[in-house]
Formats: C-alpha cells, sequence, structure tokens
C-alpha cells in the first residue's frame, strides 16, 4: 500500500503538470484570479454591481421628486425686468379727433423691474395628495433597492458555490487520471513480462485518454464558472475572481413546514412592502387628481417699477387673491381619475401574482434542499462503496483473479459517484442560497 500511495503521489503530480501544460497557469488560461470569500464576494457586489448603482439612482430621484411636488405647496417668487424701445404714437378711434401727426422714428427707452409673488391656499388636496404620494413613491423605491440587493447576493451565493464544484470536480478528474496513469505503469509491466495480454494494455491507455479529457473539461468548466461569479459581483475593471473554500450554512428554519416558511418570506420580502408603498402612492394620486374637480385658491402679490429712465422709475404694487375653476375641460380631469384607478388595479393585480410567484419559489426551495440533503446521503453511501469496489478490482487484478474490464469498470464507478458527491454537495449549497433568496433575506 506504501509503493501505491507514492505511485498514486507521483501520478496525481503528473496530472496536475498536464492541466498546467494545456492551460498555461494553474488558475488556467486569461487573466490571474484573486481568490476570494464569499464575505468578500458579496461586500464587493454591493458596492460594484450596475444593478445596485441603478436602483440606488431611482432612490435618489423619488427623494427629488418629493421636493419637486413640495415646491408647489411653498412661495412662489418670481421677478421679472424687462427693456423696450418703444414708440408711443396714439391711436386712432372711429368718431374721434383726429390726433397729432405718427412718427416710425420717434422712440424711446422703456424698463419695467417687477417682482410677483404668489401663495397656494387651497387646491382641493391636489399638491398635499402629491407630496404624499411621491413620499411613498421615495419609500417603495428604498424597498425595491433592498429587493435588488437581496437577488445581487443571491446570484453570487450560488454562482460561488457553482465555481466551488467544479474546482472540486477538477480534483475528483484529478485522481481519476492519476488512479489511470498508475494502472497503464502497473499493467505495462504486466504485459512487458508476459502475465498479462497486449489488449489490456490498450484497455488502460484508452481508460487514461478518456480521463484526461474528463480532466480537460473539468478546468474548462471551471474557469467558465469563474467568469460566471466574477460577471455576478458585477466587477467592470476586468478584474477576475475564484472561489474561497467556505460551506453554505444551513438556512434558518429550513426545516420547518411549507405554511411556516410562506408566511416568513411574505413578512420579509421588500417586494410585498415595496407594492404596498406603491398602492399608497397610488390611491394618493387618484385624490389628487380628484381634487381637479374643485377650484384653485392663491393668494398673490406684485411690487413694480416702470419708466423711461432706470434712475426714476415710477412704483406700482398690487395685492390680491386668484379663485380659477376648471368648469369643463372636455373630460379631462374625469380620464384622468380613470386612469389613475385603473393603474391601482394594475398594482393589486401585480401584487397578488408576485404573491403567487413567492410561494413558488418557496416550496421549489424548500424542496430542493430537502432532496439535495437526501441526495448527500446517498452519494456519500456510493462513494464509500465505489472506493472498496476500486480497491478490491485493483486487488483481484493484481493477484490474476479480475480482468482489465472488471478493473476499468470499478474506476468509471468511483469516478462517477465522486463526481455525483461533488455535485450533491454544491446542489445543496446552491439550493439553500436559492431559498434564502426565496425567503427574502440578505
Amino acid at each position: 500500500m506504501k509503493g501505491r500511495s507514492l505511485l498514486s503521489s507521483r501520478a496525481i503530480s503528473a496530472a496536475k503538470v498536464l492541466v498546467i501544460c494545456i492551460f498555461g497557469s494553474e488558475a488556467g488560461a486569461g487573466p490571474a484570479r484573486e481568490t476570494i470569500t464569499l464575505d468578500v464576494a458579496m461586500d464587493l457586489a454591493l458596492r460594484v454591481h450596475p444593478s445596485q448603482a441603478q436602483a440606488r439612482a431611482a432612490v435618489d430621484e423619488a427623494a427629488a421628486r418629493v421636493v419637486e411636488s413640495r415646491s408647489q405647496y411653498l412661495p412662489q417668487v418670481v421677478g421679472t425686468g424687462q427693456y423696450q424701445r418703444m414708440t408711443a404714437n396714439p391711436t386712432h378711434r372711429p368718431n374721434t379727433p383726429q390726433l397729432g401727426a405718427q412718427s416710425w422714428t420717434q422712440s424711446f427707452d422703456y424698463f419695467t423691474l417687477a417682482g410677483t409673488a404668489s401663495q397656494l391656499v387651497y387646491d382641493f388636496g391636489q399638491t398635499t395628495d402629491r407630496w404624499s404620494a411621491a413620499q411613498a413613491s421615495q419609500s417603495a423605491a428604498a424597498q425595491n433597492e433592498r429587493a435588488v440587493q437581496v437577488q445581487i447576493l443571491s446570484n453570487v451565493r450560488k454562482t460561488y458555490f457553482q465555481a466551488r464544484a467544479q474546482r472540486d470536480l477538477i480534483d475528483v478528474a484529478v485522481e481519476a487520471v492519476a488512479n489511470q496513469t498508475m494502472h497503464v505503469d502497473q499493467i505495462h509491466k504486466l504485459v512487458a513480462a508476459g502475465m498479462r495480454p497486449e489488449i489490456d494494455l490498450a484497455t488502460a491507455e484508452t481508460g487514461l485518454a478518456n480521463a484526461q479529457v474528463q480532466l480537460i473539461g473539468a478546468q474548462n468548466s471551471y474557469d467558465l464558472a469563474c467568469a460566471v461569479f466574477s460577471q455576478a459581483i458585477g466587477q467592470s475593471s476586468g478584474k477576475r475572481y475564484e472561489p474561497g473554500n467556505e460551506d453554505m450554512p444551513p438556512v434558518v428554519d429550513e426545516d420547518a413546514p411549507l405554511d411556516r416558511l410562506l408566511e416568513s418570506a411574505l413578512h420579509d420580502r421588500s417586494e410585498l412592502a415595496s407594492f404596498a408603498k406603491q398602492r399608497e402612492a397610488q390611491e394618493k394620486l387618484v385624490a389628487a387628481v380628484r381634487g381637479g374637480y374643485g377650484p384653485n385658491l392663491q393668494a398673490q402679490a406684485s411690487l413694480a417699477g416702470t419708466g423711461v429712465d432706470l434712475n426714476n422709475l415710477a412704483p406700482n404694487w398690487w395685492v390680491g387673491a386668484l379663485l380659477t375653476w376648471p368648469i369643463f375641460q372636455g373630460g379631462l380631469t374625469r380620464g384622468q381619475v380613470a386612469e389613475a384607478q385603473a393603474n391601482l388595479r394594475v398594482i393589486d393585480a401585480q401584487e397578488d401574482a408576485f404573491r403567487l410567484q413567492v410561494r413558488i419559489d418557496v416550496e421549489q426551495a424548500a424542496l430542493a434542499v430537502r432532496a439535495a440533503r437526501a441526495n448527500l446521503n446517498a452519494t456519500h453511501t456510493a462513494l464509500e462503496s465505489s472506493r472498496k469496489q476500486l480497491q478490491l478490482a485493483e486487488g483481484r487484478y493484481a493477484a490474476g483473479m479480475g480482468n482489465v474490464i472488471e478493473l476499468s469498470d470499478a474506476q468509471v464507478t468511483r469516478t462517477t459517484a465522486a463526481a455525483q458527491e461533488v455535485s450533491a454537495r454544491f446542489s445543496l449549497a446552491s439550493s439553500r442560497a436559492a431559498l434564502w433568496g426565496a425567503l427574502g433575506r440578505r
């Protein structure tokens, strides 16, 4: 066994050399990759991912709309200045005495400097309701930002463990190449000694070539998985990352009944909180549009100076109130109210559809976690059995009791079981990541 262990170690080193020779480095072709932990990857994604920047900009945009809508409730002051070069020819009216001669060339300067202030007094809630709607929309945008963060982190977790699975599959392929190399060396000696037919060597060399092909494919799949992982982080500088060695911990209450998980999801999902704020905003907009049926009352004041000389303007001022009431606008307000009410129904329908989707997401993720755990236990058993099977096949072949087909089949079974165990482990990790996201948790 000691000699076999030494040979196996040498064979594994030879398999790694094969990867380096083909891909140029142990990290694979292309730019060098930085190994990062899951926590670092998630923190980086929240800082650099374009979706997060877009969601943050949407919150800032909504905050600006709050300021815009509130501005209509504050005093409005407008200053104007006007210069005119004008004539002053009187206009002749019928049945009036003829006025003096008129001229196109006699003109003079005329200046107007004025300031006008107005203050909304009452508009049947139009401004107040639009202001409240803007505030609710800002809260909805903030909830959407959190939902985007949950989605970003869920994608980072999934791609992290997918890349880890591909890396572990490289180790499986390396071990397979090492074992096949060891078999080729052993059989070559037996054939040279006339103890085995040459077909055994050809069969073993075919198995080695197939294992090498699988190793190359595993390395290529890992390179691709790292690229997807880097993309999920959202780094746009061309930098590449590869995962560390963390395991995905169990999700809190992952064994809880489905109804309890669904209740938790409906409580924690930011999208549902966003829908509530969107509905509130739309209800305020409906009320604001209805206010268009009523009058609008403003207090106004103006101070002006007019004259032909800037140093000697005639001062005038006035104060008053302006009442405007759109009595008939061709059905404009009625159409706006109907549109706002229809948009409110759209929000309700979207929320109902989303609640159905949450139920599906939670149920699928919870069942996937439970299935993956059961599958992992089965693959552990299969892996241990395949190891014993390979050891027995190797011993039987060395003792002259077995044949090369039995040995080859045992090696394929061992490699397949190892790959299934890796897939099961990271299927569980990915399922837990999906459940984490379905529950709306960061």
